[in-house]
């Protein structure tokens, strides 16, 4: 049986009677990256999406019989939980452990961004650019304004040299980080480059 990739979860998701998806968004970038998905496709729907802290009792349908999906953040468990009971369409970003505990509902894998973002690109849009893909999974929360930077230029498509330059210091970190777990494990080494990952990645996002 077909197993549904979360890409066609978030789209079936916006034109379903389901009332709730649950997001582990991993960090602010990967969270953004999601967000920017949700308004992708919930334009072509007519969705309107609105962030929002507490419940809102206007959420639902507006004058014009447009839906509107509120999208709540919280780590908080009972918050999440109360926000589940409400009838309503809502999407709630929380955290990997939360996610964890409510994985038997309709949940999306922060963690799996990269396969969505080369889905997205590749599937959804027939394009198999591997530069475009690469700077993608290395600066998620600009995903889709670099696809529409690169069908509006497809032919002379450049991503940003000095973004390429840090991105290309992270993959061969990966790749060092990747050769230390193949091998006979050094914490120490691994923890380094570990430190050096998220270094370049905290300055990558920073850039922007």
């Amino acid at each position: 049986m077909h197993k549904k990739s979360q890409i066609e979860q978030i789209k079936i998701f916006l034109t379903s009677s389901e009332n709730n998806l649950i997001l582990n968004q991993v960090n602010d970038e990967i969270g953004q990256f999601y967000l920017n998905l949700f308004k992708y496709y919930g334009q072509k729907q007519g969705i309107n999406f609105k962030l929002s802290e507490h419940h809102n009792q206007n959420s639902g349908n507006d004058l014009f019989g447009k839906i509107s999906i509120n999208i709540y953040i919280s780590t908080n468990i009972k918050k999440v939980e109360e926000l589940l009971n409400l009838n309503e369409k809502k999407i709630i970003l929380t955290d990997y452990k939360n996610y964890k505990k409510l994985i038997s509902k309709s949940t999306i894998n922060g963690y799996q961004f990269e396969k969505d973002i080369e889905g997205f690109i590749k599937l959804e849009h027939n394009i198999d650019n591997q530069e475009l893909i690469f700077y993608c999974k290395n600066n998620p929360a600009l995903t889709i304004s670099e696809l529409s930077k690169f069908i509006i230029n497809k032919k002379n498509y450049l991503a940003d040299h000095n973004i390429q330059e840090i991105t290309n210091h992270i993959l061969e970190i990966r790749k060092e980080i990747y050769e230390i777990k193949k091998s006979k494990i050094n914490l120490r080494d691994l923890y380094s480059k570990v430190k050096d990952e998220s270094y370049y990645k905290k300055f990558n996002f920073l850039t922007y």
